[in-house]
């Protein structure tokens, strides 16, 4: 399915991405900023691709939990990682809608350093898809979850920031990062709870990194949960994998502590 996107709030600039203002440009009115991944193209408004998929026998409104991809958008493994994910929704009764931030952008990645840039850009699709559930009857609303992987987890965090949570008509009950980036987000004040999990040996995004944000945030509460002997990708299940320099394998036992 097709949803409007909207980027017309109060926290969001006018300003078209460049190189020195590519975080501030990240908070953007424009569905298509200009940056590299987007090829400098710029585009005012525009429309997410989005899978909605319900319990058997449902037709709402439900409680649901929107899925956020990582910063290689929906391959194969992220597909398959949002299909397991919605399968345990399901069961217990939530509606889920798995968003994909790049096909309708022509985006194929944002790896790299552009990933607290697009952090920003895809909370503003998380609440274009929220708006979408609740204004059509899908959602019960107040208990929309987010459940954002990699890159969709630093977006996670951010869609809980007080700014963007005080700006909108609609909100998320909480957001869960899988794997976030955490840099530059300490001290924040959130206006709803934050849940994070990252492994032990994350080499993508750094763990210690998150403690820090999750003990020094204020407002509404932020939960970290870190895994032993596991790193970035835990919950593929697939041959190690190198990435941004560092190497990870998917394939240790979970140990969770908090």
């Amino acid at each position: 399915m097709k949803i409007k996107w909207n980027g017309d709030y109060s926290h969001n600039f006018a300003d078209h991405y460049s190189p020195e203002n590519k975080y501030k440009s990240g908070l953007s009115q424009f569905f298509q900023n200009g940056s590299p991944e987007e090829r400098g193209r710029i585009q005012k408004d525009g429309y997410l691709l989005a899978e909605l998929i319900l319990p058997k026998g449902t037709s709402g409104p439900l409680p649901f939990v929107i899925l956020m991809h990582g910063c290689s958008g929906l391959t194969p493994l992220v597909a398959r990682w949002a299909k397991e994910k919605a399968i345990n929704f399901l069961k217990e009764g939530y509606g889920v809608l798995v968003l994909d931030s790049f096909k309708s952008r022509n985006v194929t990645d944002v790896c790299g350093q552009g990933n607290y840039h697009w952090g920003w850009r895809r909370s503003e699709d998380a609440y274009s898809a929220l708006a979408y559930l609740v204004e059509n009857k899908f959602a019960v609303p107040n208990k929309v979850y987010v459940m954002g992987r990699s890159n969709g987890g630093t977006a996670a965090i951010m869609i809980a920031s007080y700014e963007q949570v005080i700006d909108h008509q609609f909100k998320f009950e909480a957001t869960f990062a899988v794997s976030p980036g955490c840099a530059g987000l300490a001290k924040r004040n959130f206006g709803i709870p934050l849940i994070i999990f990252i492994g032990e040996k994350d080499q993508a995004n750094d763990p210690s990194v998150c403690d820090e944000l999750s003990r020094t945030s204020r407002g509404s509460p932020v939960q970290m949960y870190e895994f032993a002997n596991v790193a970035h990708g835990y919950e593929d299940n697939a041959p190690p994998m190198r990435s941004m320099g560092g190497a990870w394998n998917t394939t240790q036992k979970l140990i969770a502590r908090q």
